[in-house]
């Protein structure tokens, strides 16, 4: 039954059968969210991930001073990243 249906679908209304139907650019979509990972995500993870880390140092942990410059290396990642990729995207041409 679905397979007819499928069939009677793309013989009788071919714009439902492609990919780029009812939904806009996908390309634009997939930017979207990207720049929202981006732009949010990751500097709020980079936040939280220092604010653990001094925590940590707070309590005597002996390996904190470890974590928090791993935390503050990928921190730095972190907030340069829409740079490097609006870079990338530069140089790629789009």
């Amino acid at each position: 039954m679905g397979v007819i249906a499928y069939i009677g679908i793309t013989l009788f209304m071919p714009e439902l059968s492609f990919a780029q139907y009812g939904g806009g650019d996908f390309q634009s979509k997939v930017g979207g969210v990207t720049k929202g990972l981006v732009n949010v995500l990751l500097p709020a993870i980079s936040v939280l991930g220092l604010v653990y880390a001094a925590i940590l140092a707070a309590t005597g942990d002996a390996e904190a001073k470890s974590r928090m410059v791993l935390v503050a290396v990928a921190s730095i990642v972190g907030f340069l990243a829409p740079m490097l990729i609006r870079w990338l995207q530069s140089i790629s041409g789009m």
